[in-house]
């Protein structure tokens, strides 16, 4: 059996800045270093190049997974102020939250009638 390639259904590394591709990541990263001056952070495991280093340094945090900023209501964890900050709203919104499977309710009525799954779940047989 064999097997055929297109370069069309190829993915290269491309600079995030003026498009360009490139066969591999190191090529994309002096590419940056060089046409791009004006960005000096770039990205050892995709290339993506940034003019500060507080974005670099958020960006760093998709590829390490790390995730420093944790809600103080339902303890998620995220890597970014405002992946947090839209998680707060919803605990503002709606404010009636299950600890067991991590859901929210906009009323006490509906959380209420969820409680009892639970319930069922913890019956062993």
């Amino acid at each position: 059996m064999s097997t055929s390639y297109t370069w069309e259904a190829l993915k290269f590394p491309t600079c995030n800045v003026c498009g360009s591709e490139f066969l591999i990541l190191d090529l994309l990263i002096d590419h940056c270093k060089e046409q791009h001056k004006n960005m000096p952070y770039v990205c050892e495991h995709c290339g993506r190049a940034d003019k500060y280093l507080s974005s670099f340094k958020r960006h760093q945090f998709m590829h390490s997974g790390e995730r420093p900023l944790v809600c103080e209501v339902c303890g998620d964890a995220f890597g970014q102020k405002h992946t947090l900050k839209n998680h707060m709203k919803r605990h503002a919104e709606e404010p009636h939250y299950c600890e067991e499977c991590k859901n929210y309710f906009k009323s006490e009525e509906e959380f209420e009638r969820h409680k009892p799954i639970h319930a069922k779940e913890k019956v062993v047989v």
